[in-house]
């Protein structure tokens, strides 16, 4: 259920039973596993062939986003129109769930593609360790997870406040030790650093959100689990 909602990766059939959704977002981390090691697997086989590095790159951006339908772009942009909106509360609410696209959507996007793209050409370019491309969408999703189940959603409607309805205790520790679980095999990767800044840019941002509209959201979810993983890229290509 949780692979059929946030990726484009065929699975097979099941039952959509109420008393599995908790576990759709406690399934985020091994969502991110897969794509993750699709990702790298592709750079890994584009690295050694003779295309451009511009065009490497650019081929490296969109894996992750096709693997994902791009459902969390989607979350970036919304957002990205209801906080810079600088509106009170309840207008920022409105332009969440309105379709169209706004002015900082897209200064947003064009911000963040020039970022990412920059940051994995300078990543192919200087042969750094992408092995990292394995665990960003791991830790980005699992943190991003934590705070769903411990912070209210602002709508009683939609996709986040359905899932964490019986989300608890129980759900937040296993998501826990799954993510030490993942730091302790980063370790063996010399990757620790880039994890933790990982980490911290999650809940960076994720503050930043929930403070802002108080609550949190699917649209800021996705927010939150672009910003931290391009600022990670950003920092593995510099360090």
């Amino acid at each position: 259920m949780s692979f059929s909602m946030y990726t484009t990766i065929p699975m097979p059939y099941i039952e959509w039973e109420e008393k599995r959704f908790p576990y759709i977002i406690v399934g985020l981390p091994f969502v991110g596993f897969v794509i993750g090691v699709i990702w790298f697997l592709c750079a890994n086989i584009l690295i050694k062939t003779n295309i451009p590095i511009t065009i490497k790159s650019v081929l490296v951006c969109l894996i992750p986003l096709f693997l994902s339908g791009f459902i969390h772009i989607d979350g970036y942009m919304d957002t990205c129109d209801a906080i810079f909106s600088r509106a009170s509360l309840e207008k920022k609410y409105k332009i969440l769930k309105d379709s169209l696209v706004g002015a900082f959507a897209v200064i947003g996007i064009l911000i963040i593609a020039f970022v990412y793209y920059i940051s994995i050409y300078e990543i192919l370019k200087n042969q750094k360790n992408i092995i990292s491309l394995i665990f960003i969408p791991i830790f980005s999703r699992g943190i991003t997870s934590l705070f769903i189940i411990k912070i209210k959603p602002i709508s009683k409607e939609g996709f986040i406040a359905t899932f964490k309805k019986d989300l608890n205790n129980k759900h937040f520790y296993s998501m826990i030790l799954i993510l030490i679980l993942f730091f302790i095999l980063s370790y063996y990767f010399n990757i620790t650093k880039i994890i933790l800044i990982n980490i911290l840019a999650c809940i960076i941002f994720s503050i930043y959100c929930i403070k802002d509209l108080k609550g949190i959201s699917g649209d800021l979810c996705g927010f939150i689990i672009t910003t931290s993983s391009v600022t990670t890229l950003l920092f593995l290509a510099i360090l």
